[in-house]
């Protein structure tokens, strides 16, 4: 997995560091401007959805050129290796645009009012599971794509594109239909493992305006979609051996 992810990280090297300097070199220029707050966060969140867009357009690539390597028997088939070289390439991917946002958000935080969220204080657990459901968000999403690209690869060699599209669409319609039946929870929330209580007292935030508790339900979806991980690995590699095998 080390190689094949030396590798791919050597054979996309200026595509990365690229679009990382891009992003870099426009953040510095944009918040160094004499624009307004509105107008610079408005343009970061435009950069960051553009360097996001190419990150996961490249690592889609990536794993899909590293299925075309086993078709090829140029990588072992009875391991997850082009999985997880693919995982931790996204995941990467990933932290470089988190690190940069961490920046950005510093700089806006000490130029807009603030005063209102020093009040705030979160259990531990709050925080955590925010963390953790932000890293299992990222790698389920990461292994959905994978599997789409996996399946519509094993049904055509044509139209790839639009076959798993309309993969994507159906599994979503199902998953969610699921979701909502077993659990009763809205699944287009970003983050649902815990909720937020905002109290606010005749139009004013109270003392202690924001708490949190645990949604049970949620912690329901995250178990089935942690076992939809797990079928989602033995697909792809169902899809793959059935790539090999046709040849």
């Amino acid at each position: 997995m080390i190689k094949l992810l030396k590798y791919d990280l050597r054979r996309n090297a200026t595509l990365l560091l690229g679009v990382t300097a891009a992003l870099i070199l426009c953040e510095l220029v944009l918040l160094g401007s004499g624009a307004s707050l509105d107008v610079k966060m408005a343009f970061t969140v435009i950069f960051f959805i553009v360097a996001a867009a190419i990150f996961t357009i490249n690592n889609v690539n990536v794993f899909d050129y590293n299925i075309k390597s086993i078709s090829r028997r140029l990588l072992p088939v009875n391991t997850f290796s082009y999985v997880w070289a693919s995982l931790v390439y996204g995941a990467i991917n990933t932290l470089v645009l988190f690190l940069i946002g961490a920046g950005v958000t510093l700089y806006f935080a000490f130029h807009i009012d603030t005063s209102v969220l020093r009040d705030v204080h979160l259990p531990a657990y709050a925080w955590a599971s925010l963390v953790l459901e932000a890293i299992f968000t990222t790698i389920y999403g990461f292994l959905t794509i994978y599997i789409i690209i996996a399946l519509a690869r094993s049904i055509t060699r044509k139209g790839v594109f639009w076959v798993g599209f309309l993969l994507f669409l159906s599994m979503e319609t199902v998953i969610t239909f699921i979701e909502k039946l077993l659990f009763n929870q809205d699944t287009n929330q970003t983050f649902s493992l815990v909720t937020f209580h905002v109290e606010i007292i005749n139009g004013v935030l109270a003392s202690k305006p924001v708490t949190a508790s645990t949604n049970w339900n949620a912690l329901g979806v995250l178990g089935f979609e942690a076992i939809l991980c797990v079928v989602y690995l033995f697909v792809i590699k169902w899809c793959v051996e059935k790539r090999i095998e046709a040849k």
